[in-house]
């Protein structure tokens, strides 16, 4: 048995070494072989390889130039002679694709267009040595004895000519936007002048408004300030392309320019701007109408535009895109449940994604990937990702841009999302189970197990219940599908699982991160009060208290937030710590006595069937609207707001309280006065309150307005409020002249 192992063992030696090995114990025979005139990126692509190849194997090979001297064995890389020799198959490259290419002797990375070289390095890296790089701080190298070269031939094109995640890990580590063959801001800023809702550049409305309003929006009559521009004036197109002309000359190096809509709905309804819109078939002929005359005096440019929002649904009639006109098509309305060619919701952008790619070959895609809303909550989007990708490929857009989140900001899934989608950028054939996979067992290691089933629990609950996922959604809307009281407790165990399992700090950091999203759900989902379990509260000897497990996960969380760069929890700018104000602020209302809670009321106004969130009874049934004026809030459209609470007997009171919701972008305002008044047998009535409140101009900051008395030291049967509503959106809006809401939640009576 002995002679026969040892047999075995000289045998297998034999048979290595009669193969060329790239190294072996620590050693190598071969040299790192860069062009005679090498390039910034192979010189850097070479040294990648030299440091990488000594972190594996600690085998250290020198870097030569070709033609310096004699190499035996070489590691051939970029554009040189040996590789234009050797390669037969260059011509099938594209864009920037590469070739992996070994005779078992000689191993060629060949690319020559901007980082290929660079992208064939790290490639072969990974995918023959298993090196993998998981996030910006977590490279796995799998160390080494030898390596036996293989036979290979290997051509790697992309999908998508342009691949980028905005706002996650590539705009802050060029290692990681590099090993997975992203781009980032500097190569779009390289090439773009301007990117995305321009006009407001192009045309100032500080400067231009006051002297040229014929310029701008014509909305019920009136120009605006917060609009589009008036794209049937021909004073404008020169003043635009004299203005463009300028920042032009300013980067002369940069082809692509965007010259495209706000980002708002109020596209021009003047006589000739409507007359375009009829004679094209759709707002988006008459933009073309503009952007086409813009092209035309910049034949070497291109020029870039918005398919978004009002101007999505391409022109069906006498107009089209010219040749040097690219086309930003944008997907922020389609749910994310399922893949969006076979979702039976998203027809309408099925069909708009055909009118355009009819029209034009030139498409740059912008897909979004998370959930603005509610940066933190679990979003399982994942199933989505490869079936979108290769649609919009098979469509063919050539240019791929998903948006994370702002400006250095973090979401939940952060880690696996982006790792998920640079590589079905790059291929969208590849298999997202398979990349899954490797992503969660290289990167949670041993707690493999329960975090593979926490993200398999998520993704078959969203595809079992066919609810929609909306990326400007909240956790109540997963109630019914993947944040289900029964699941939360399951995922509870998953955690408590992987924590068991988990051998080295640093995981246990990656799960906590992991868990954090698990967390804000539960707590957004206890103030809705959705089980027994998932409350904030439970009751001793029927008095309501807050239970002191949930005020611990809630300091837990924002403390966890500050500890790991967490610092908003949605696009527009809230932190976590407003977020803890604002859910103890809802504790401290939910937990007082109000003595309305189960008495009688009428309103005089009649509230908005659309946000009807059990009639009048909403607002005195003690549960209370979180900042979310979907869940809990009574909703009135253009109209004043009056009620009256009839506590059935005369009581002596303290306080009264009423809650309105502030969010201009949805079009809701807080009422200009509010004014409370009390009454013993409700004909005689004393005012006893009255305060006025002053909008501020500000779109995207949601916030709760609470309007109270105290120290009232009063008796009274009735109790009347009553609300000045602003009716329509103000001037400065860019809904102008439209009617806007108020959003009350409940009378708090003391």
């Amino acid at each position: 048995m002995k002679r026969y192992g040892l047999l075995l063992v000289l045998l297998f030696n034999f048979s290595l070494f009669s193969q060329s090995l790239l190294f072996n114990r620590g050693e190598s025979e071969h040299s790192i072989v860069v062009p005679s005139h090498p390039s910034d990126i192979e010189q850097h692509a070479a040294q990648e390889m030299q440091r990488l190849l000594i972190a594996i194997s600690g085998a250290e090979l020198p870097i030569l130039r070709e033609g310096e001297q004699t190499v035996e064995k070489g590691v051939y890389i970029g554009n040189t002679e040996y590789a234009a020799q050797t390669i037969k198959n260059q011509d099938q490259i594209r864009d920037d694709g590469f070739i992996k290419y070994c005779d078992r002797e000689n191993l060629i990375l060949y690319g020559t267009y901007k980082k290929a070289a660079l992208y064939a390095v790290y490639d072969f890296l990974e995918e023959q040595l298993g090196t993998r790089l998981y996030t910006p701080d977590a490279l796995d190298v799998v160390q080494q004895g030898f390596y036996v070269l293989p036979q290979l031939n290997q051509l790697k094109n992309p999908s998508f000519k342009y691949r980028e995640v905005l706002y996650y890990y590539p705009n802050h580590s060029d290692f990681y936007l590099d090993w997975h063959r992203l781009h980032n801001r500097e190569d779009l800023y390289k090439e773009w002048g301007m990117f995305v809702h321009t006009f407001q550049y192009l045309i100032p409305v500080e400067q231009y408004f006051e002297t040229h309003p014929e310029w701008f929006s014509e909305i019920h009559g009136r120009r605006i300030k917060d609009g589009q521009l008036c794209l049937s004036n021909p004073e404008l197109l020169e003043q635009l392309c004299k203005n463009l002309q300028v920042m032009m000359d300013e980067k002369p190096d940069a082809l692509y320019w965007s010259v495209s809509n706000n980002d708002n709905m109020n596209n021009c309804t003047c006589s000739q701007c409507r007359r375009l819109d009829s004679l094209y078939g759709a707002p988006s002929g008459t933009l073309l109408y503009f952007i086409n005359q813009v092209a035309a005096r910049f034949p070497d440019k291109i020029i870039s535009t918005l398919a978004y929002q009002y101007t999505r649904k391409p022109p069906y009639r006498l107009i089209q895109p010219s040749d040097n006109v690219n086309i930003m098509f944008c997907s922020i309305e389609c749910g994310r449940e399922r893949g969006i060619e076979l979702n039976p919701r998203e027809q309408s952008f099925v069909s708009d994604m055909t009118g355009w790619k009819n029209l034009t070959d030139n498409i740059f895609l912008w897909d979004y990937v998370v959930q603005f809303r509610n940066m933190m909550n679990p979003f399982p989007n994942l199933l989505v990702l490869q079936p979108n990708l290769e649609w919009f490929s098979r469509s063919g857009v050539k240019m791929m841009f998903e948006q994370g989140t702002g400006p250095n900001n973090k979401t939940s899934w952060m880690e696996l999302r982006t790792y998920l989608i640079a590589k079905l950028m790059w291929d969208v054939h590849s298999s997202p189970e398979e990349i899954m996979n490797e992503f969660i067992e290289g990167y949670y290691e041993r707690a493999y197990p329960p975090i593979y089933s926490y993200f398999k629990k998520n993704k078959q609950a969203v595809i079992d219940g066919d609810q929609r996922l909306d990326i400007y959604g909240y956790p109540i809307d997963g109630v019914n599908t993947y944040l289900t009281p029964e699941l939360i407790k399951e995922y509870d165990s998953l955690f408590v699982q992987a924590y068991q399992l988990a051998h080295r700090q640093d995981v246990k950091d990656r799960i906590r991160y992991l868990e954090l999203s698990h967390d804000f759900a539960k707590i957004e989902l206890s103030m809705s009060e959705v089980s027994e379990e998932l409350s904030l509260f439970h009751f001793e000897n029927g008095v309501k208290k807050v239970k002191p497990e949930m005020i611990d996960l809630i300091n837990r969380f924002v403390a966890d937030c500050e500890k790991m760069g967490i610092k908003n929890l949605e696009e527009n700018g809230y932190t976590p710590e407003q977020w803890r104000e604002n859910v103890f602020h809802f504790i401290e209302k939910s937990s007082v006595n109000n003595l309305a809670v189960g008495k009688k009321i009428k309103l005089k106004t009649k509230f908005s069937d659309a946000y009807n969130r059990g009639g009048a009874e909403a607002l005195i049934d003690g549960v209370f609207g979180i900042l979310n004026y979907h869940q809990n809030w009574l909703g009135f459209l253009g109209q004043d707001f009056e009620a009256v609470v009839d506590l059935e007997e005369i009581t002596p009171i303290e306080q009264i309280s009423i809650d309105f919701y502030f969010y201009p972008l949805s079009w809701i305002f807080v009422p200009e006065e509010v004014t409370f008044y009390v009454s013993k047998n409700g004909r005689r009535w004393e005012k006893i309150f009255s305060e006025t409140y002053q909008n501020p101009e500000v779109l995207a900051k949601a916030h709760i307005q609470k309007f109270v008395k105290t120290d009232l030291a009063k008796e009274a049967r009735y109790i009347k409020i009553k609300a000045k509503a602003i009716k329509k959106n103000p001037e400065w809006h860019r809904g102008f002249g439209e009617p806007c809401w108020i959003f009350t939640d409940e009378i708090v009576i003391q």
